[in-house]
């Protein structure tokens, strides 16, 4: 079923996105609320997120994102997300409201909406938003945040997800005039002064295991600036010369993330799922409750797992 379909019957809708919204998050979330804003008029629409990094202000709509769910509305749409665990703001749902999950992540269960519109094979949830579009439809608005959905969860087109649908989705959208260049430079590498000295923080506390295969770091409380956008540190991490994983730990709230990147041989999407997470087979994530043995287990664990599958 096309969105326009599911548009076609709805009045009142509400589009959410994951915890801690990212760039594609935040991008396809946006990129909906913008197309139906311009083909629906008669439609009130909101998106309902988290808080998010004020780089992608540069959107249309970014500042009327609420962080609480509009009364009576009849279609919710899950953007980039995998699961009700995963679903920010979900206890605002009213029962009954009809779903729709629009997703990439392999691990999806496709099991907790009413319509699922899922492609494992998407370079992101904004690819496959775009190819359930209609091009004519799509203004320079839509296209500009669909472009950074897709630059995101690409590492602006570097990573193994980006095929060849992805770039011909990308040719359309520039072909919009959209002004490419800013997106990228504005919302993936421009970084505060304290980012910048957390990634270098990352980097001196990293450690090489496995071979040198291996590269992990993680923080304690007392190593977090705050107010900072920690997920810039992986990235810095996977680059590290002659490495196939990169792992990075860091507290969230009372229990830790893990971030897990890989280059070409190790499935960490297995990994994760392993802790009750999930993702990518590059890229993937979990949450986990630090043990009373301390992150030596965790570490163990997870360096185990990685083990199995590099020998």
């Amino acid at each position: 079923m096309k969105i326009d379909e599911l548009l076609l019957k709805a009045k009142k809708v509400a589009i959410f996105g994951h915890v801690r919204p990212d760039g594609d998050c935040v991008g396809t979330a946006l990129a909906l609320c913008s197309y139906i804003k311009d083909n629906y008029k008669n439609i009130d629409v909101s998106v309902v997120l988290e808080k998010f990094s004020h780089r992608f202000n540069l959107l249309e709509y970014a500042d009327e994102v609420k962080t609480e769910c509009p009364k009576d509305i009849d279609l919710a749409f899950a953007v980039d997300t995998t699961g009700e665990n995963r679903w920010g703001c979900i206890q605002q749902l009213p029962q009954g409201v009809f779903t729709c999950n629009i997703d990439h992540h392999i691990s999806n269960p496709q099991n907790f909406s009413d319509i699922h519109i899922v492609d494992s094979s998407a370079s992101s949830a904004a690819e496959v938003l775009f190819y359930q579009l209609d091009l004519d439809k799509i203004s320079k608005n839509t296209a500009k945040a669909l472009y950074m959905g897709i630059i995101h969860d690409t590492g602006v087109f570097k990573y193994t997800s980006t095929s060849r649908k992805t770039l011909n989705a990308v040719a359309e959208l520039i072909n919009k005039g959209i002004d490419f260049a800013k997106i990228i430079n504005e919302t993936f590498y421009s970084k505060t002064f304290n980012e910048a000295k957390t990634i270098a923080k990352g980097i001196e506390k990293a450690k090489l295991t496995l071979d040198n295969k291996v590269v992990y770091s993680f923080f304690t409380p007392e190593d977090l600036i705050p107010n900072t956008d920690l997920s810039t540190v992986i990235d810095a991490l996977r680059e590290i010369e002659g490495t196939e994983v990169a792992l990075f730990i860091y507290p969230l709230k009372e229990r830790y993330k893990a971030s897990i990147r890989s280059n070409y041989i190790v499935d960490v999407n297995k990994i994760a799922q392993n802790f009750g997470g999930g993702g990518h087979i590059r890229a993937a994530g979990f949450d986990f409750q630090l043990p009373e043995e301390g992150m030596e287990l965790v570490l163990n664990q997870i360096f185990d797992m990685i083990k199995e599958q590099l020998y």
